[in-house]
């Protein structure tokens, strides 16, 4: 029982991402309804089971485990990454009509069977290590000796996004989600009734994680689960303070939301790691990440310069209303990263719109990344700094906070 109570209390959090009501779609949603995921499906599969399977492991222990929690995550994850090159192996065994692809399933579906048993152990294990290192950080609410919201996630494949953008600007107009198993051939037909129809910019992109109850989580590597993990947990801890409740106000809002529960995980995840392995925090890293401009030799391609050239060439060409020769420039700039090694599928203006969300990515212009981390440095403690910015409702509050603890030199 001990976390019982405090999932009960957590139920509200199922509609943090959840879709809106289905009988009023938007002529977006309309022609992406074929595709939509059914969040209210995965809720009643996922929270019910993780809680009984608790319960039950707590209640009726037939067998005992003798395995050591880490031996269990590491397994996890070396069989994540065979199930992953096994993926890829059968993909391009049948695109090419090899006879071989049914043995190939039949090693698949036995690796899947292999990880998922470790599924629910390593789960436990990485929430328990997130929850004591947040607990030491002092970040979370406590209700007694648990904190709330408890950390609570599954491994699993989720969603992809339907991201819609004008074309004559580059904003957030509309999300929707989709399923993960969406067709690269689904994807550009959806996209391309979404600018036949609509006359706006799409793009279908894949998703590290989604902060429903329990969050969905992408796993990847055991530091990549770590910090989407705790990305996502922030988030759910954000919902019931007015920076989370402000999150669609406005597109500042929503790059100081994303952007903070990037560099708040990117802080967490060592020390969760380093808490996994019993390991010290590696030296540099036990407060906050300090970023160093990229260094590009001469000739050199690098991504994040040439991703932010061009996200400001189109930028300018947009404010110029030259929409057509703007899109044309990004598909020649988009040909130009993948001869270096960049697959981008689709660069347009919807691709700037999603990931300009992450004020630290190269894809964005936003000064946010920036200014959060001069703010950080002024708090002596992780906790104090997420406290700071709960409580910002307003980007002006933001502007604010920053003119008062860590102004510009």
């Amino acid at each position: 029982m001990r976390r019982l109570l405090p999932a009960i209390a957590l139920y509200f959090l199922l509609g943090i991402v959840a879709p809106g009501d289905t009988l009023r779609l938007s002529p977006v949603g309309r022609l992406a309804a074929p595709y939509q995921y059914n969040f209210l499906a995965w809720e009643i599969t996922h929270l019910p089971a993780k809680w009984l399977r608790w319960a039950g492991e707590a209640v009726l222990p037939f067998r005992p485990n003798t395995d050591i929690p880490m031996q269990v995550v590491e397994r996890y994850f070396r069989l994540e990454a065979e199930v992953r090159q096994m993926r890829e192996r059968l993909s391009r065994t049948v695109a090419a009509g090899g006879p071989e692809a049914p043995r190939l399933e039949r090693e698949l579906r036995e690796l899947e069977q292999r990880r998922d048993e470790l599924r629910p152990r390593t789960e436990a294990t990485l929430e328990a290590a997130i929850s004591s290192v947040l607990a030491e950080e002092g970040i979370p609410f406590r209700v007694g000796k648990v904190i709330f919201p408890p950390v609570d996630f599954a491994l699993d494949d989720p969603p992809t996004v339907l991201v819609v953008s004008p074309r004559d600007r580059i904003v957030m107009k509309e999300q929707v989600y989709l399923r993960s198993d969406i067709s690269t051939r689904e994807q550009e037909g959806l996209e391309e009734a979404v600018l036949g129809r609509e006359d706006l910019s799409a793009l279908v992109e894949g998703v590290g994680g989604i902060s429903t109850y329990p969050s969905m989580i992408n796993p990847g590597d055991l530091r990549h689960a770590a910090s989407v993990a705790s990305h996502e947990w922030l988030h759910q801890y954000l919902f019931l303070r007015p920076l989370g409740q402000n999150y669609r106000r406005s597109p500042e809002m929503d790059a100081l939301n994303e952007t903070l529960a990037n560099l708040v995980s990117e802080e967490l995840a060592d020390r969760v790691v380093a808490r996994l392995r019993g390991e010290p925090v590696p030296p540099g890293r036990s407060g906050p990440r300090e970023t160093t401009p990229e260094t590009c030799p001469p000739g050199a391609f690098c991504f994040g310069r040439e991703m932010r050239f061009t996200r400001l060439q189109v930028e300018a060409l947009l404010a110029q209303g030259r929409v057509e020769e703007a899109e044309a420039y990004m598909e020649e700039r988009r040909q130009t990263f993948v001869r270096e090694g960049y697959p981008i599928r689709k660069l347009n203006q919807a691709y700037f719109a999603f990931h300009g969300t992450y004020a630290d990515s190269p894809a964005s212009t936003s000064p946010i990344f920036g200014q959060l981390q001069r703010l950080r440095r002024s708090f002596p403690s992780l906790a104090g700094f997420v406290h700071a910015l709960a409580s910002v409702s307003r980007y002006e509050e933001f502007e604010g906070l920053l003119q008062e603890r860590a102004p510009a030199p």
